[in-house]
């Protein structure tokens, strides 16, 4: 028997229990036993997998086998009593609600319990690797690494679950945020010690014969958690807890953030990490016209983070000649209409803010207890006093956003340039664990000026974005060297004068974008602030406001 028919009779299997557990669940209205059976389906498929393995291969079993399978089932079956205390807590709720979730589940069998069948098989693959060809009848190094790494996630999963029960009993009809014990440090610590048990499992299957290729397994369980079960639980919290988007501004999403501040030690580590090398291979792939890869990491990208390609020229993913071309899709010129008051700067991109505020004697804010320097940001003693008692605001652009850079306001470009730097991810976390992050990494900077108007824009490159590439670059998939010559060279006279809404680059990945301007601009807080989602062509800032 090949793997590929122990997979196909493990998936039949667990079809055929969320069958019938459907069937169940229409007959006696107990809508809560599919998610009771999230923890319950891997101790069944663990049964399932150690079963046909006895029946069909090789009655005897190995001490990995032994040790993995118990794991997995005490995983389970804890998980399992957590879900239904949870799940019976959510059901002393309203009636009303519980119906209509019923009646919708009811209505998508094909792609809620089909769909959770079939994420169970992916997820435990590593499992099934060990069961189907465990590999040496001995333990060794990784087999211990990944026991401690699981102990730690099963601590981690089960002392944040255990609060959040207590909470939600003590706090059944108030709106509050658990913040304390480990939710202090991460927003999701439960799920982050489930993703831990699940990579402890993929290091033990790497003994297996040909089980370092389970690596999806926990790969689709990260995916699936972070892009579908926490953006779903934020979503839903941040519509029913004001509080919540304060609680999303000082807190990790998932890894706890232990660090806040900055750490001498974890300097040392980014130190040695290959920023650069992953994000050269990433950008290989990325610009891959192969139709295999180009067809996998768009759909990908579009079952986890669902873009908007009705904005797009293109609209359908085989039109893309890459999953760069993709990702730096153009938009149709109506979807982004352009504020034309001469009063008006506009938001040079998609993405939200994430700082904004007056520099100091040249200082900007860049998290709660960081700031950093405009000299050390754009490195030009000619224009640090231009801004240094000015204001800016910082956008982040997020995967899923529009990836182009538009000039916020008419004038002619007086200088380009790229500064060199490292690859740091810029995201909320990173941004306040990293001391002068944005003045560390890969940067470019415009200068513009007009007669009612001098303004910068940095565009600061992040782990993962392979360039920063300018509107006069003419070449297609061009080199790294060729566009740091580009942006220091800067355009040709005839292109020197841009209008509002005119592009200016686009990023290969999502970064961050900062605008600096002088003394005499002045940012309305009450129409700007911290968090605010933007789009290209949209108000920022109104001149007619100016000091």
């Amino acid at each position: 028997m090949s793997v590929l028919e122990f997979f196909l009779y493990i998936t039949l299997a667990n079809w055929s229990i969320v069958t019938f557990l459907w069937v169940f669940i229409k007959k006696n209205s107990q809508i809560y036993l599919i998610n009771v059976y999230w923890g319950a389906g891997y101790v069944l498929l663990t049964v399932v997998a150690m079963t046909l393995d006895g029946l069909l291969e090789d009655s005897s079993f190995h001490v990995r086998q032994y040790l993995v399978n118990f794991l997995v089932t005490l995983w389970g079956i804890k998980l399992s009593f957590f879900l239904y205390r949870k799940e019976k807590l959510r059901l002393e709720g309203s009636a009303e609600l519980i119906a209509e979730k019923y009646e919708r589940d009811l209505k998508s069998y094909r792609k809620r319990f089909l769909k959770i069948g079939l994420l169970q098989v992916l997820a435990i693959f590593p499992i099934i690797s060990i069961n189907y060809l465990p590999g040496t009848n001995s333990l060794n190094f990784l087999d211990f690494l990944g026991f401690i790494l699981f102990s730690l996630g099963f601590y981690v999963e089960t002392k944040s679950n255990n609060d959040l029960l207590a909470f939600r009993v003590n706090n059944l009809e108030k709106k509050r945020i658990l913040s304390a014990g480990l939710w202090e440090y991460s927003r999701h610590p439960n799920y982050f010690g489930h993703l831990l048990q699940w990579w402890a499992f993929y290091i033990i299957a790497c003994n297996a014969i040909g089980g370092a290729w389970s690596f999806f397994g926990p790969l689709i369980m990260s995916l699936y958690t972070l892009k579908v079960v926490i953006k779903d639980t934020e979503k839903r919290m941040l519509a029913n807890v004001p509080e919540y988007s304060g609680y999303i501004n000082k807190t990790n999403k998932l890894m706890p953030g232990v660090f806040q501040g900055g750490n001498q030690a974890l300097d040392v580590i980014r130190s040695v990490v290959p920023f650069r090398q992953f994000t050269a291979f990433a950008g290989l792939i990325s610009r891959s016209e192969n139709k295999l890869i180009k067809k996998i990491l768009i759909s990908w990208f579009c079952y986890f983070y669902k873009p908007n390609l009705d904005e797009s020229i293109n609209k359908r993913p085989q039109d893309f000649r890459s999953f760069n071309d993709f990702f730096t899709r153009k938009l149709e010129s109506k979807s982004r209409p352009i504020n034309q008051d001469t009063d008006i700067i506009i938001s040079p991109v998609d993405g939200t803010v994430v700082s904004l505020g007056n520099l100091k004697e040249g200082t900007l804010i860049q998290a709660k207890g960081i700031s950093y320097d405009v000299s050390d940001l754009i490195q030009d003693q000619a224009l640090e006093n231009t801004f240094k008692n000015g204001c800016y605001v910082t956008i982040y652009l997020a995967p899923i956003n529009y990836h182009r850079i538009h000039f916020p306001f008419s004038g002619t470009i007086e200088k380009t340039k790229y500064l060199k730097g490292n690859l740091y991810s810029v995201n909320a976390s990173s941004a306040r664990r990293i001391k002068s992050l944005y003045s560390k990494n890969e940067r470019t900077f415009t200068f513009v000026k007009s007669e009612s108007l001098s303004y910068g824009l940095v565009s600061v490159g992040a782990a993962m974005v392979g360039s920063i590439v300018p509107f006069w670059n003419e070449e297609i998939n061009s080199k790294k060297e060729h566009l740091v010559n580009l942006w220091n060279q800067g355009p040709d006279e005839d292109l020197l004068r841009v209008s509002k809404g005119k592009e200016l680059g686009y990023f290969q990945m999502g970064s961050t974008v900062i605008l600096l301007f002088p003394s005499d601009i002045q940012i309305d807080k009450n129409f700007l602030y911290e968090a605010k989602p933007v789009k290209f062509g949209e108000e920022l800032i109104n001149l007619s406001e100016r000091k």
